[in-house]
């Protein structure tokens, strides 16, 4: 069974709500959740700019995100349009209509563009619009497929992992393994590390595959499954995943933050944490959130706690970006949030109107936020 989970920071929210099953297995209910913090007034301390702004189509829910590369940036909205657009200006290169529900993407390595739709279905374009080739998938997809080192990977909603070559479509190979009677219905990003494709699975596991044939190189444990029911046993790794020379880290929900080794899968540490979103790291810190919607930051060589903010409880963050000067969330009234890295403390705030769920992305002097009314952003940063 799969638990329908359509934003991170609904976790609690959504395991109350998900049907009479769930019901019985958890004590939460709406009346419950608590109310999102009142943000709390700071003194700014960096310089943040909305640079440009255009629309690409609301995203109706769907956890779409962009693209982002050095001369493009390709976004998609939930009605089957998909944008390119030049992230020194903002002009729209192009806009084309898929002609399909969309519910995955973007990805990207500048040469192919991929989306996964409602149907199940992937499908690629080059990177001047013109259609490609598309596959059916065994399920529909939440997950924007990963592209680059010759390969397409997308993962649909039933666990499957497929890689397809990015010239002609050919299925490479595929990998799958029996999920747990209940998970998340949420995404779970995918990573390169060398040769290999790094894979968060449900159950708390990390994998990493051969990009030539899908093999396991090596399997790590992100959280190990506990209590009575289904409902506490989940531990789905969720969100971004992290890596950075030979550290790979990763969250699971109601589980831990855990760093491992990226060329074996030896454990570094691992720190209890019920994650809310994904986690990110710079050469120092690495960042996370649990599901109560505190920011925290743990030293990368050592898991040590360096600092947590609680400020921005249950606003339903996304996905953290780390920057050279700050570290960002957005929340479901649109605010991005600037904090700092070495304290937590608050640094800057942007107001862009409607929900973010998409994990903003780096670019140039600052970052690319989309929300789910449509707009794509760039917040310039400016010392």
């Amino acid at each position: 069974m799969t638990m329908i989970v359509p934003r991170l920071g609904h976790l609690l929210l959504a395991v109350a709500a998900s049907g009479a099953l769930l019901l019985s297995a958890c004590s939460s209910s709406k009346s419950e959740v608590s109310k999102p913090a009142e943000l709390v007034d700071f003194k700014q301390t960096l310089n943040v700019r909305t640079a440009w702004r255009v629309n690409v189509g609301d995203a109706k829910g769907a956890p779409l995100q962009p693209a982002v590369l050095d001369n493009a940036v390709y976004a998609a909205g939930s009605n089957g349009t998909l944008v390119r657009v030049a992230p020194a200006t903002g002009e729209v290169i192009w806009r084309i209509d898929t002609d399909a529900r969309l519910t995955a993407g973007v990805g990207s390595d500048g040469f192919v563009v991929a989306v996964g739709t409602a149907k199940g279905e992937l499908l690629t374009y080059a990177a001047d619009g013109k259609p490609g080739w598309r596959a059916q998938l065994s399920s529909d997809v939440l997950t924007a497929p990963l592209v680059g080192r010759g390969v397409v990977i997308v993962r649909s909603t039933d666990q499957r992992i497929t890689a397809f070559e990015v010239d002609s479509g050919k299925r490479r190979w595929s990998f799958s393994r029996t999920p747990p009677p209940l998970t998340l219905r949420t995404t779970s990003d995918m990573a390169f590390i060398g040769d290999n494709v790094l894979v968060g699975l449900p159950g708390g596991r990390l994998v990493a595959l051969s990009l030539t044939n899908g093999a396991v190189r090596w399997e790590a444990v992100v959280a190990e499954p506990r209590g009575a029911t289904e409902v506490e046993r989940l531990a789905d790794v969720i969100g971004a995943l992290a890596v950075g020379g030979r550290d790979a880290c990763a969250a699971a929900f109601q589980g831990r933050l855990t760093c491992v080794d990226n060329a074996n899968g030896n454990l570094r540490w691992a720190r209890d944490l019920a994650a809310g979103a994904g986690v990110t790291m710079d050469e120092k810190y690495v960042y996370a959130m649990d599901a109560g919607g505190a920011v925290v930051a743990h030293a990368r060589d050592s898991g040590a706690s360096v600092w947590r903010n609680a400020s921005l409880a249950n606003r339903q963050l996304s996905n953290p970006l780390v920057l050279p000067s700050s570290v960002l969330v957005g929340d479901f009234k649109g605010y991005v949030h600037f904090l700092r890295p070495d304290s937590g403390e608050f640094a800057a705030r942007v107001a862009l109107g409607d929900a973010i769920t998409a994990a903003p992305r780096a670019w140039a002097n600052g970052a690319i936020v989309q929300t789910q009314g449509g707009a794509l952003a760039f917040l310039s940063v400016e010392r």
